[in-house]
């Protein structure tokens, strides 16, 4: 007689999937949220692992994965459900692709506030990583966007917690809990999300200012004003000049006055916001093509802190992209030593902030920590997973402290 286990299984399609640490061979796509409980329940009965998928734009940013019996993807659970023009909220199932739902809130006037690297990036993969972009500076976090979710957790129940006008505050907020949490905690299958009106203009400019520091510090200081929604810093060592672009979106007024502020401090050229896409999409790493001692890393620094560690990643050798409103650093390049990159982190931290490593050479995989040392300490995340999924099946180890 079969086992729940062995029917679920006769329904995965043949494909190799690798992540740090392991590797899979079979893809699971449930058609709906309730044949996604059932390949949930039967893998938590006999405790099988589970390597969860979006638009698999991060697989790579994890620690090592635990043994995996099969891949979990979301692309069948696809598609926009409702959405209130009138009200400026839209509901979409997790496997929608984030390009494709700004499409159908454009229509209507609307623009949806998330902007992770990706052109494969879909509305569950961002919210299980809290992915953004440059324009956080103005949109804010994967987190003010949500309204409420709808979750299957490890025990193949559904569930939700908030909903479409106000978020459900109950004891503490279940959304922002799963949000950020790698698909370790349950797998999102839908969002409310709160849209933003879209702007009557929206346009870039881009300057070449040499990089001393009282530019990047006016840079900064440019950052605030009320039309900035998107300010990029990208340097490389030994390419000359960095390149800074702004995006302004807001009324004509308020655009070109602070389109000509910005052109008072700096030399700028108008360009599409074409390239702030470019710029971000930049992130969306392929391990693949990593060089053996090459490392992608996302930083951050307390406020105007950030140029400090900047320069210390340039020294380093390593090409940086600052999001200069938000002091987020993303910086690629060789780093030979696993200890001297402990030492970038240490800096991190020393300067108030974090580094997380998004892509690392296959065979330094383990070697360090991907995101380090967290608020809370290693007790505080074993303690959710315990109480969340205590059979340790979903995206197991791949997440803070191998949880």
């Amino acid at each position: 007689m079969s086992s729940a286990w062995d029917e679920v299984m006769a329904e995965a399609r043949a494909e190799r999937i690798v992540v740090p640490g392991a590797t899979v061979e079979a893809v699971l796509a449930p058609a709906d949220v309730g044949a996604l409980g059932r390949v949930l329940a039967a893998a938590n009965a006999g405790s099988h692992g589970l390597l969860v998928m979006g638009g698999r734009t991060r697989l790579h940013q994890a620690n090592p994965a635990r043994p995996l019996a099969a891949a979990v993807s979301l692309e069948a659970i696809t598609g926009v459900d409702e959405f209130e023009p009138d009200e400026g909220v839209v509901h979409a199932r997790a496997g929608t692709p984030i390009a494709a739902l700004r499409e159908v809130v454009a229509a209507e006037g609307w623009e949806l506030p998330l902007d992770p690297p990706g052109a494969s990036s879909t509305v569950g993969g961002t919210i299980a990583s809290a992915a953004t972009g440059p324009r956080a500076h103005a949109f804010g976090g994967v987190s003010d966007a949500i309204l409420g979710l709808e979750v299957v957790g490890a025990d193949g129940v559904a569930s939700k917690c908030g909903g479409r006008v106000v978020k459900n505050v109950t004891g503490y907020d279940l959304a922002k809990l799963y949000c950020g949490s790698y698909g370790t905690l349950g797998i999102v299958t839908g969002a409310w999300l709160r849209l933003r009106p879209r702007p009557a203009v929206c346009e870039a400019v881009r300057a070449w200012p040499p990089s001393v520091p009282e530019l990047f510090e006016r840079c900064r200081a440019l950052a605030r004003l009320d039309s900035v929604r998107a300010i990029l810093w990208h340097e490389s060592p030994g390419e000359g000049a960095p390149e800074v672009v702004f995006e302004l979106a807001g009324s004509d007024a308020v655009v070109a006055h602070d389109r000509e502020r910005i052109a008072a401090e700096l030399d700028v050229d108008r360009v599409g916001t074409d390239r702030v896409d470019a710029l971000r999409d930049e992130r969306a790493i392929d391990p693949s093509t990593l060089a053996p001692d090459e490392v992608v890393l996302r930083a951050r620094a307390l406020g105007s802190r950030s140029e400090a560690l900047v320069n210390a990643m340039l020294e380093s050798g390593l090409s940086v992209s600052v999001d200069l409103g938000l002091g987020v650093v993303h910086a690629r390049g060789c780093v030979e030593a696993i200890a001297a990159l402990e030492r970038i982190r240490e800096r991190a931290i020393s300067e108030g902030g974090f580094a997380v490593v998004s892509a690392i050479a296959a065979d330094r995989v383990g070697a360090i920590d991907v995101f380090g040392p967290q608020d809370g300490g290693p007790a505080l995340a074993r303690s959710l997973k315990a109480r969340f999924d205590p059979a340790g099946i979903l995206n197991p180890g791949r997440f803070v402290e191998g949880t």
